[in-house]
Protein backbone atom coordinates (compact mmCIF):
# COMPACT_ATOMS: atom_id res chain seq x y z
CA UNK A 1 0.00 0.00 0.00
CA UNK A 2 1.60 3.70 -0.86
CA UNK A 3 1.05 4.36 2.73
CA UNK A 4 2.09 7.23 5.09
CA UNK A 5 5.65 7.10 4.56
CA UNK A 6 8.53 9.12 4.20
CA UNK A 7 8.49 11.03 0.91
CA UNK A 8 11.39 9.53 -1.70
CA UNK A 9 11.39 13.29 -3.41
CA UNK A 10 9.16 16.37 -4.08
CA UNK A 11 6.11 16.33 -3.17
CA UNK A 12 4.69 17.24 -6.91
CA UNK A 13 6.09 14.14 -8.66
CA UNK A 14 2.32 12.20 -8.17
CA UNK A 15 0.63 9.18 -7.89
CA UNK A 16 -2.88 7.95 -6.57
CA UNK A 17 -2.66 5.79 -4.08
CA UNK A 18 -3.50 1.94 -4.59
CA UNK A 19 -6.74 0.50 -3.33
CA UNK A 20 -7.93 -3.12 -4.17
CA UNK A 21 -5.33 -3.49 -6.65
CA UNK A 22 -6.87 -0.36 -8.41
CA UNK A 23 -5.28 2.78 -8.61
CA UNK A 24 -7.55 4.93 -7.40
CA UNK A 25 -8.15 8.81 -6.00
CA UNK A 26 -11.34 8.80 -3.82
CA UNK A 27 -12.33 5.36 -5.00
CA UNK A 28 -12.46 7.03 -8.85
CA UNK A 29 -11.11 5.29 -11.78
CA UNK A 30 -7.29 6.39 -11.95
CA UNK A 31 -6.64 9.41 -14.37
CA UNK A 32 -3.41 11.08 -15.44
CA UNK A 33 -4.12 14.48 -14.15
CA UNK A 34 -4.55 13.14 -10.33
CA UNK A 35 -2.26 13.88 -7.76
CA UNK A 36 -0.94 12.19 -4.51
CA UNK A 37 2.51 11.80 -2.83
CA UNK A 38 4.80 9.84 -4.23
CA UNK A 39 5.92 7.13 -1.19
CA UNK A 40 8.29 4.11 -0.92
CA UNK A 41 6.54 0.45 -0.17
CA UNK A 42 6.72 -3.53 -1.08
CA UNK A 43 5.01 -2.37 -4.09
CA UNK A 44 7.78 -0.18 -5.68
CA UNK A 45 10.89 -0.72 -7.43
CA UNK A 46 13.18 1.97 -7.49
CA UNK A 47 15.38 1.84 -10.82
CA UNK A 48 18.89 3.93 -10.78
CA UNK A 49 21.46 3.86 -13.45
CA UNK A 50 23.38 1.41 -10.84
CA UNK A 51 20.78 -0.66 -9.52
CA UNK A 52 20.94 -3.18 -11.99
CA UNK A 53 17.11 -4.01 -11.69
CA UNK A 54 15.96 -1.92 -14.78
CA UNK A 55 12.73 -3.87 -15.79
CA UNK A 56 13.20 -5.19 -19.46
CA UNK A 57 9.92 -6.83 -19.44
CA UNK A 58 8.62 -7.76 -15.91
CA UNK A 59 8.48 -6.59 -12.36
CA UNK A 60 8.73 -8.80 -9.62
CA UNK A 61 6.13 -9.87 -7.94
CA UNK A 62 3.96 -7.50 -6.04
CA UNK A 63 5.78 -4.55 -7.72
CA UNK A 64 3.54 -2.12 -9.67
CA UNK A 65 5.13 1.42 -9.65
CA UNK A 66 8.75 1.97 -10.90
CA UNK A 67 10.38 4.89 -9.77
CA UNK A 68 13.05 6.08 -12.51
CA UNK A 69 15.49 8.44 -10.63
CA UNK A 70 18.34 10.03 -13.08
CA UNK A 71 18.94 8.57 -16.58
CA UNK A 72 19.12 4.98 -17.23
CA UNK A 73 19.43 2.88 -20.25
CA UNK A 74 16.98 0.46 -21.55
CA UNK A 75 14.39 -1.23 -23.46
CA UNK A 76 11.14 -2.12 -21.96
CA UNK A 77 8.78 -4.60 -23.71
CA UNK A 78 5.33 -4.61 -21.44
CA UNK A 79 2.83 -8.06 -21.70
CA UNK A 80 1.71 -8.44 -18.53
CA UNK A 81 -1.11 -6.04 -16.91
CA UNK A 82 -1.07 -2.69 -15.08
CA UNK A 83 2.05 -0.95 -14.67
CA UNK A 84 2.76 2.73 -13.20
CA UNK A 85 6.33 4.35 -14.42
CA UNK A 86 7.32 7.41 -13.03
CA UNK A 87 10.57 9.92 -12.91
CA UNK A 88 12.60 11.75 -10.46
CA UNK A 89 15.21 13.93 -10.36
CA UNK A 90 15.22 14.17 -14.61
CA UNK A 91 13.91 10.45 -14.72
CA UNK A 92 14.55 9.32 -18.41
CA UNK A 93 15.06 6.22 -20.18
CA UNK A 94 17.61 6.09 -23.11
CA UNK A 95 17.08 3.49 -25.41
CA UNK A 96 19.43 0.82 -25.23
CA UNK A 97 18.96 -0.74 -28.74
CA UNK A 98 17.67 2.25 -31.02
CA UNK A 99 16.56 0.36 -33.69
CA UNK A 100 13.62 -1.13 -31.26
CA UNK A 101 11.00 1.16 -29.28
CA UNK A 102 12.69 3.06 -26.06
CA UNK A 103 8.91 1.33 -24.51
CA UNK A 104 6.88 -0.49 -26.57
CA UNK A 105 3.79 -1.61 -25.12
CA UNK A 106 2.71 -5.39 -26.17
CA UNK A 107 0.32 -5.97 -23.16
CA UNK A 108 -1.91 -4.55 -20.23
CA UNK A 109 -1.64 -1.05 -19.30
CA UNK A 110 1.38 1.57 -18.52
CA UNK A 111 1.02 5.20 -17.10
CA UNK A 112 3.82 6.97 -17.43
CA UNK A 113 4.79 10.45 -15.99
CA UNK A 114 7.29 13.35 -15.37
CA UNK A 115 10.05 10.61 -17.72
CA UNK A 116 11.51 11.69 -20.67
CA UNK A 117 11.81 8.87 -23.53
CA UNK A 118 14.38 9.08 -25.63
CA UNK A 119 17.05 7.27 -28.33
CA UNK A 120 14.50 4.56 -29.83
CA UNK A 121 12.95 3.84 -33.05
CA UNK A 122 10.10 5.21 -32.00
CA UNK A 123 10.35 5.66 -28.41
CA UNK A 124 6.65 4.05 -27.63
CA UNK A 125 5.10 2.00 -29.64
CA UNK A 126 1.28 0.57 -28.29
CA UNK A 127 -0.23 -2.12 -30.25
CA UNK A 128 -3.72 -2.95 -30.13
CA UNK A 129 -5.65 -4.08 -27.06
CA UNK A 130 -3.63 -2.18 -24.84
CA UNK A 131 -3.50 1.24 -23.60
CA UNK A 132 -1.52 4.15 -22.74
CA UNK A 133 -1.09 7.08 -20.49
CA UNK A 134 1.23 9.88 -20.87
CA UNK A 135 1.28 13.10 -18.28
CA UNK A 136 3.99 15.28 -18.53
CA UNK A 137 6.16 12.73 -20.40
CA UNK A 138 8.96 14.48 -22.73
CA UNK A 139 9.68 11.92 -25.66
CA UNK A 140 12.52 13.47 -27.11
CA UNK A 141 15.38 13.00 -29.88
CA UNK A 142 13.98 9.24 -30.94
CA UNK A 143 15.55 7.94 -33.68
CA UNK A 144 12.40 6.87 -35.96
CA UNK A 145 9.42 8.75 -34.63
CA UNK A 146 7.75 9.56 -31.16
CA UNK A 147 4.56 8.00 -30.51
CA UNK A 148 3.06 4.91 -32.34
CA UNK A 149 -0.54 4.44 -31.58
CA UNK A 150 -1.40 1.13 -33.41
CA UNK A 151 -4.85 0.21 -32.61
CA UNK A 152 -3.80 1.15 -28.63
CA UNK A 153 -6.01 3.21 -26.54
CA UNK A 154 -4.43 6.22 -25.38
CA UNK A 155 -4.32 9.14 -22.88
CA UNK A 156 -1.97 11.88 -23.51
CA UNK A 157 -1.81 14.75 -21.52
CA UNK A 158 0.93 17.44 -21.06
CA UNK A 159 3.08 15.72 -23.54
CA UNK A 160 6.32 17.20 -25.20
CA UNK A 161 7.21 15.46 -28.35
CA UNK A 162 9.92 16.77 -30.01
CA UNK A 163 13.01 16.40 -32.57
CA UNK A 164 12.14 13.17 -33.74
CA UNK A 165 13.51 11.46 -36.84
CA UNK A 166 10.82 10.54 -39.42
CA UNK A 167 9.48 7.25 -39.52
CA UNK A 168 7.14 5.06 -42.11
CA UNK A 169 4.55 3.01 -40.97
CA UNK A 170 2.16 2.67 -44.27
CA UNK A 171 3.12 6.83 -44.23
CA UNK A 172 5.83 9.08 -42.62
CA UNK A 173 5.48 10.26 -39.10
CA UNK A 174 8.26 11.95 -36.76
CA UNK A 175 6.03 12.71 -33.93
CA UNK A 176 2.86 10.88 -33.23
CA UNK A 177 1.49 8.19 -35.81
CA UNK A 178 -2.42 7.03 -34.89
CA UNK A 179 -2.32 4.19 -37.21
CA UNK A 180 -5.17 1.86 -36.34
CA UNK A 181 -8.44 2.79 -33.88
CA UNK A 182 -8.71 0.59 -31.00
CA UNK A 183 -11.22 -2.59 -31.37
CA UNK A 184 -12.82 -1.50 -28.20
CA UNK A 185 -15.22 1.78 -28.22
CA UNK A 186 -14.49 2.04 -24.07
CA UNK A 187 -10.81 2.84 -24.11
CA UNK A 188 -9.53 6.01 -23.73
CA UNK A 189 -9.11 8.24 -26.90
CA UNK A 190 -7.93 11.68 -26.13
CA UNK A 191 -5.29 13.81 -27.04
CA UNK A 192 -4.58 17.26 -24.78
CA UNK A 193 -2.52 20.04 -23.91
CA UNK A 194 0.55 19.15 -25.68
CA UNK A 195 3.83 20.15 -27.77
CA UNK A 196 4.59 18.89 -31.07
CA UNK A 197 7.16 20.07 -32.78
CA UNK A 198 10.81 20.40 -34.38
CA UNK A 199 10.37 16.40 -35.57
CA UNK A 200 11.16 14.86 -38.60
CA UNK A 201 7.80 14.67 -41.70
CA UNK A 202 5.45 14.71 -40.16
CA UNK A 203 4.17 15.91 -36.57
CA UNK A 204 0.80 14.47 -36.59
CA UNK A 205 -0.30 11.71 -39.01
CA UNK A 206 -2.89 9.81 -38.77
CA UNK A 207 -4.00 6.42 -40.96
CA UNK A 208 -7.63 7.30 -43.06
CA UNK A 209 -10.99 6.69 -40.84
CA UNK A 210 -8.92 7.41 -37.65
CA UNK A 211 -10.60 11.16 -37.83
CA UNK A 212 -13.66 10.21 -35.71
CA UNK A 213 -11.59 8.10 -33.41
CA UNK A 214 -10.87 10.93 -30.76
CA UNK A 215 -13.30 11.12 -27.75
CA UNK A 216 -13.27 15.22 -28.78
CA UNK A 217 -11.31 16.96 -31.41
CA UNK A 218 -7.96 18.49 -29.61
CA UNK A 219 -8.11 22.24 -29.38
CA UNK A 220 -5.22 22.47 -26.88
CA UNK A 221 -2.43 20.80 -29.15
CA UNK A 222 0.13 22.96 -30.38
CA UNK A 223 1.37 21.19 -33.56
CA UNK A 224 4.56 23.45 -35.55
CA UNK A 225 7.77 23.38 -37.46
CA UNK A 226 7.75 19.96 -38.17
CA UNK A 227 9.20 19.07 -41.45
CA UNK A 228 6.95 18.13 -43.80
CA UNK A 229 4.48 19.44 -42.60
CA UNK A 230 2.63 19.86 -39.25
CA UNK A 231 -0.69 17.89 -39.03
CA UNK A 232 -2.21 15.39 -41.77
CA UNK A 233 -5.61 17.16 -41.15
CA UNK A 234 -7.93 15.12 -43.27
CA UNK A 235 -7.39 12.32 -41.79
CA UNK A 236 -6.67 13.18 -38.62
CA UNK A 237 -9.67 15.77 -38.42
CA UNK A 238 -7.98 18.35 -36.52
CA UNK A 239 -5.77 21.51 -36.87
CA UNK A 240 -3.39 23.05 -34.59
CA UNK A 241 -3.85 25.62 -32.02
CA UNK A 242 -2.05 29.00 -32.45
CA UNK A 243 -0.09 29.91 -29.88
CA UNK A 244 2.01 28.73 -26.59
CA UNK A 245 -0.63 29.84 -23.75
CA UNK A 246 -1.92 27.89 -20.27
CA UNK A 247 -4.71 26.71 -23.26
CA UNK A 248 -2.11 25.62 -26.41
CA UNK A 249 0.47 23.30 -25.61
CA UNK A 250 1.87 21.49 -22.90
CA UNK A 251 2.01 22.97 -19.39
CA UNK A 252 5.18 22.75 -16.65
Amino acid sequence: MLGNCTHLQHDDERLPRVHGGQRVLGYRPWRVHDRRPLRPSAETLVVTSTSGNFPTSSVPAGKDLVVIQGSVTGNITWTSTSLTIVGQNTGKITAGTSSAPTIHVSGGTIYIRNLTITGGSPGITADSGNILHLDHVSVSNNTAGGILLDGAGFEIKDATVNNNGSNIIDQPFGGIRIQNAPASTTVPKSLALSTITGNGQVGVSCASGTASLLTSIPTSVLVSSNTGGDITTTPCGFTSCSTASTTCGAQP
